[in-house]
């Protein structure tokens, strides 16, 4: 009768090979299950030769079945390849802050990756479902305004499946301000246009006062173009003062500004 007495590896994932060690194999016809699920495999004497299937989940009884008859058991765990179903927060500039993944198979994660922009930082992991990681910074060269990469996690059961949209994380370049219209005008004023680059999905304008550096915020913000943005001026801006108008993204805060004022 065919006796198990070890598996050359304990745990695996589905591809991996396992070499069985025991006695009594023979080199007939030779089968390995695994729980229910049987396989083929390649058998001498003492060892029997097989690949890891799919469809299994955590601990399994392995067996070798020769002929008609079927050996003892030995445990092996199958590690299944890793989910991300969420980043949050899944927006950020070309060097962002961290975030927090959810899915499944993260206790033994290894590696986080950001598309093209490349493999992020793992920096905590709550049980097998919450994994925090600061991606890396984007050195890509990108032109567009955005550029949204799949986030995917490494273990040892495998690397997960990009999930789509819930399961991207999309860096901003920065925005910059290169003009107003007017460039002058009132407090409270209606309709006016801030223009320069990347101004998508702004969520500040700010006007600051040359002199004393008081800021001020707009409203109205209306986004026309990845170049126009359509803004009320603060209602607290005083007479005859000058402003420095800067605008923020998700990409950051503009390093360049455009001069509102004098207000009438």
């Amino acid at each position: 009768m065919a006796t198990i007495t070890s598996l050359s590896a304990t745990q695996g994932k589905a591809g991996d090979s396992l070499t069985i060690n025991g006695s009594g194999f023979g080199t007939s016809a030779v089968t390995v299950n695994f729980g229910s699920k049987t396989v083929a495999a390649t058998g001498a004497t003492t060892t029997v030769t097989t690949t890891v299937p799919s469809g299994c989940a955590g601990q399994t009884n392995v067996s070798v079945t020769v002929g008609t008859s079927t050996s003892n058991s030995k445990p092996f765990f199958y590690i299944a390849a890793p989910t991300c179903s969420a980043v949050v927060a899944n927006t950020g500039p070309l060097t962002p802050a961290a975030v927090n993944l959810t899915g499944t198979g993260f206790a033994t994660a290894t590696a986080v990756t950001f598309g093209v922009a490349g493999t992020g930082t793992i920096n905590s992991k709550t049980g097998d479902t919450l994994l925090n990681a600061t991606p890396p910074t984007n050195t890509t060269g990108f032109t567009t305004t955005t550029q949204s990469v799949d986030v995917t996690v490494t273990s040892p059961g495998g690397t997960s499946v990009p999930g789509g949209a819930a399961s991207q994380f999309t860096y901003y370049n920065l925005p910059t301000v290169t003009g107003m219209s007017p460039t002058e005008g009132s407090a409270g004023q209606t309709g006016v246009t801030v223009s320069g680059t990347n101004l998508v999905d702004v969520s500040d304008v700010i006007f600051t006062d040359t002199v004393t550096a008081a800021v001020f915020h707009a409203t109205d913000i209306t986004g026309l173009s990845d170049t126009e943005v359509q803004v009320t001026a603060p209602a607290g801006l005083v007479t005859a003062a000058s402003y420095d108008v800067t605008v923020t993204t998700p990409g950051g805060t503009s390093t360049t500004s455009a001069a509102f004022g004098p207000v009438t």
